[in-house]
């Protein structure tokens, strides 16, 4: 892993749009303050506060605003290593996006490198009634990702939030797994073994 690459220049070299409610010098500070044991409160470009939640040597937190953040993960990957980017939403369910890119800033395809779980990964095999009823009282699944420097590990956990009929709740629950892991095999995600 090079040395050069740090949570502290990933996140002060990524494009805009990924950290869109915050200013450069409001970054800058930010990361100053962490770095010196203080985890202080900012104020976003529209005044909500912003701080870093988390950081250790390949990943960084970072609390954006009220209902938002983003994590960035430094990923081993030959000898140049992949950046993963979650984008977290809360509303007010938490619902999250994976991204990936090279060291610079260019967007990888996701698929090569984590094939993001369907509806048939969170319920496993069904009879196909079973999986009629859910389909239908599922209209679509969120799920808030995390990532684990340590263990290397992706874990996705499902959102299935006020969507879901007060009727059909139990069955949705019940059917869908409580979770979901991909460990990181410095090629690609592939899934834990359960």
């Amino acid at each position: 892993m090079p040395a050069q690459m740090t949570p502290r220049s990933v996140v002060t070299t990524a494009p805009e749009k990924l950290l869109l409610t915050i200013d450069a010098s409001t970054l800058l500070d930010m990361l100053d303050y962490y770095e010196s044991g203080m985890a202080k409160k900012m104020a976003n470009k529209t005044g909500e506060d912003a701080v870093i939640t988390e950081m250790t040597d390949y990943t960084i937190t970072i609390k954006t605003g009220e209902c938002h953040d983003v994590t960035f993960a430094i990923l081993p990957h030959g000898d140049s290593p992949v950046i993963m980017v979650i984008d977290r939403v809360q509303a007010p369910d938490t619902d999250a996006v994976v991204a990936f890119y090279n060291s610079r800033w260019k967007q990888l395809n996701t698929n090569k490198l984590l094939r993001m779980p369907t509806l048939n990964d969170w319920v496993g095999k069904q009879p196909r009634d079973s999986m009629n009823a859910i389909k239908s009282a599922l209209p679509f699944l969120m799920a808030d990702a995390q990532y684990d420097a340590a263990t290397s590990t992706l874990t996705f956990t499902p959102s299935i939030g006020d969507y879901v009929s007060v009727e059909d709740a139990e069955m949705v629950k019940s059917a869908i797994a409580p979770k979901l892991a991909y460990v990181w095999t410095g090629k690609k995600f592939k899934p834990a073994k359960r």
